[in-house]
This record gives C-alpha cells, sequence and structure tokens, in this order.
C-alpha cells in the first residue's frame, strides 16, 4: 500500500497546522520514503512534526522543478539528515516571471540559502528520464503535444551556459514528473505542471506504454486559465480515466471546483494533514 500526506498546500484547516503558496507531499510506497518538493520555507518541517512524521531516513528528496514555492525549503536540507536530493540539471538556471499587468521581471528561481546546493548530496540530472529505484522513475524535457497546452509565455531564465546573456523563454525543461509503478498502475505527481498536465500525462503514456495510470496527485497550473482550457483538461482526464485525481497548489480554486463536479468521489480534494492511502480500494483519511 502506498501513502501520501500533505505536508505544504495552499489550503489548510486543521489547527495547528500551516499552509502556504507551495507544495510538499510525503510519498510513502511501502519500501521507500521520499519527500516531493519542500514548499517555499520551514513550514513543511513544522506540520510533519504536528503530524508526528519523521522525516529522518528517507529515500530522497524529489525537487519538481527550480521554483522558489517548491524548493525554498531546502533551506532547511541539514534537519532531513544526509539524504539524496534529486534536481534536474536546469532547474538551477536563473528564473522569472512577467507581471501580467506591468510587464516586469521578479525572481523566482532557486536560492542556495543554508548552502544545500554546495554542501548537500545533491544529484543533478539530465536527459528525460532517470531510474532511481526500483518502479520510481523521474521522467523530464516533458513535449508539448496538445492543441491547448502551449509553452507558458510568462516564464523567462538565463541558461546555464551562459547565464549573462540573453534572456530566453523558459519551456521549463526541468520540470520532473515522479512516477511510481505500483500494483494498481501508474502513480504520477507533478509539482506544477507547466507544460500542461495532459502533455504530462500523454508523455507518461508513451514512455509506459499501455500501463494504467492509477493516481495522479498534481498542481496543474490552471489558476488563471480560462474555462475553455480547464473544460478541455477535465475532459482529457475523463479520456485517461485515472481512479483517483488529487489536483493540489496552483491548480487553483476555480478549476479544483470544476473537477469535483465533473468527476466525483474521484477527486480528492487537498489541503494540509491529508492523508491519502492508494490500494485495490482507496480509502481517504
Amino acid at each position: 500500500m502506498m501513502k501520501v500526506t500533505i505536508l505544504t498546500e495552499n489550503t489548510v484547516y486543521k489547527r495547528g497546522l500551516l499552509g502556504e503558496h507551495g507544495l510538499s507531499l510525503l510519498v510513502d510506497t511501502g519500501r521507500q520514503r521520499y519527500l516531493f518538493d519542500t514548499g517555499q520555507s520551514r513550514v513543511f518541517v513544522h506540520n510533519a512534526a504536528k503530524l508526528g512524521i519523521d522525516l529522518k531516513g528517507l529515500d530522497g528528496v524529489i525537487l519538481s522543478h527550480g521554483h522558489y514555492d517548491h524548493g525554498g525549503g531546502l533551506e532547511y536540507w541539514q534537519e532531513l539528515g544526509n539524504v539524496p536530493i534529486y534536481v534536474q540539471e536546469k532547474a538551477f538556471e536563473k528564473k522569472y516571471n512577467e507581471n501580467s499587468r506591468t510587464g516586469k521581471l521578479y525572481y523566482i528561481g532557486l536560492e542556495d540559502k543554508g548552502g544545500w546546493q554546495k554542501k548537500a548530496d545533491v544529484r543533478k540530472l539530465s536527459g528525460g528520464g532517470t531510474q532511481i529505484a526500483d518502479g520510481v522513475y523521474l521522467l523530464s524535457e516533458i513535449p508539448y503535444t496538445t492543441h491547448f497546452e502551449p509553452v507558458p509565455g510568462c516564464f523567462w531564465k538565463f541558461g546555464l551556459q551562459h547565464p549573462g546573456d540573453e534572456l530566453l523563454v523558459d519551456k521549463m525543461e526541468d520540470e520532473q514528473l515522479l512516477v511510481i509503478e505500483a500494483e494498481e498502475g501508474l502513480c504520477v505527481f507533478a509539482g506544477c505542471a507547466h507544460a500542461g498536465i495532459i502533455n504530462c500525462l500523454r508523455y507518461v503514456q508513451t514512455i509506459f506504454p499501455g500501463k494504467h495510470i492509477h493516481c495522479l496527485v498534481a498542481g496543474m497550473h490552471l489558476k488563471n486559465s480560462d474555462a475553455g482550457r480547464i473544460e478541455e483538461t477535465i475532459r482529457a482526464l475523463k479520456e485517461i480515466k485515472i481512479d483517483i485525481v488529487v489536483p493540489v497548489h496552483c491548480t487553483g480554486i476555480c478549476a479544483i471546483a470544476k473537477m469535483r463536479e465533473s468527476l466525483g468521489s474521484v477527486c480528492i480534494l487537498p489541503e494540509v494533514g491529508k492523508e491519502i492511502a492508494i490500494e485495490n480500494k482507496w480509502r481517504e483519511k
């Protein structure tokens, strides 16, 4: 049985727990324990302690991409012990977002607070796919294949090769999907799915042909999307026939509400502290 605990999320209801704009999930496969993202601060450590969860002895920390609200908590890497941190190498590019009102750019990339980039066991990955354990995979460099999920127009970067040169459109090639093979099918985790969640899932289907996608826990970056894109996304999710969908973080309230209305009990509403047990007959705690 696999268990997923939400340590950091935008929504919180339980007393004593904290929320923030960010994401951190503890994924327990039954054989390994991974921390998927760290939010933007120490909130994930606070919430784990409140929930009675020991974050020592993890098999790895997986950074979904190089934005502050997913990797900011790595400042506190020493509290996790000597654990490998899996990062796609392009996550270290200097990343910026564009203010839709003023057009000005502001920094949203990773910082080396706490010295984690130099002192921790950072494993920089390259290429589109890496297997880090038996049945555990990281996929990046997600291709844009759907007609309704184009390259985001608001993200910019300075590349690793020439960091002081030309400002480039950021195609978010560093975004990593965590894919775990379970008895019931594939369990897919995405931090923000900037390339589009359906592009992400089609990529997973290409890498694992014929495999059923059983569970999806993902930020889907639909917060500012129009109704048409949200409807297209839900239609595609139905076609893929995923058993469990947990839309977290940047999916946005409107999109989450429409998914719940359309997908029914298949869609689990996220909140800090929620534990989701994934088995033949899934149950929510």
